[in-house]
C-alpha cells in the first residue's frame, strides 16, 4: 500500500510541476490585446525595402544634380546678360536712326 501512495505522490510532484511550467510560459504568451499594435500584413506592404532603398539617390547623386544645375543656370544667367546688352545696344541704335530720319525730314 505504501509502494502505491508514493506512486501517487510522485504523480503528484509531476503534475504540480507541470502545471507549474503550463503556468509560467502563459505568464510569457502575448495576448490579443499585446499584439494588437503591431504591425498588420497591410502596413507591411507600405516599408520601403532594402532594394527600394538601393534604388534611391544617393547624397553624391544629389550634389552632382545640384552642380549641374548651377551651371546650367549660370549659363542662362549669362545668355540673359548678353541679351540684355544686345537689347540696350538695338534701342541705342533705334533711336540713333529716329534722330538721323527725323533730321532727314527736317532737311527735305
Amino acid at each position: 500500500m505504501e509502494v502505491g501512495i508514493g506512486m501517487d505522490d510522485k504523480v503528484y510532484d509531476l503534475l504540480e510541476k507541470l502545471y507549474l511550467e503550463v503556468q509560467g510560459i502563459k505568464g510569457n504568451m502575448a495576448t490579443k490585446d499585446d499584439l494588437k499594435d503591431f504591425a498588420t500584413k497591410d502596413d507591411l506592404k507600405n516599408f520601403v525595402t532594402k532594394d527600394d532603398i538601393k534604388n534611391m539617390a544617393t547624397k553624391d547623386d544629389i550634389e552632382l544634380l545640384a552642380d549641374e544645375l548651377h551651371t546650367e543656370i549660370q549659363t542662362v544667367l549669362d545668355e540673359v546678360k548678353e541679351l540684355r546688352n544686345d537689347l540696350t545696344t538695338m534701342e541705342i541704335l533705334t533711336t540713333k536712326n529716329a534722330f538721323d530720319i527725323a533730321k532727314l525730314k527736317a532737311i527735305r
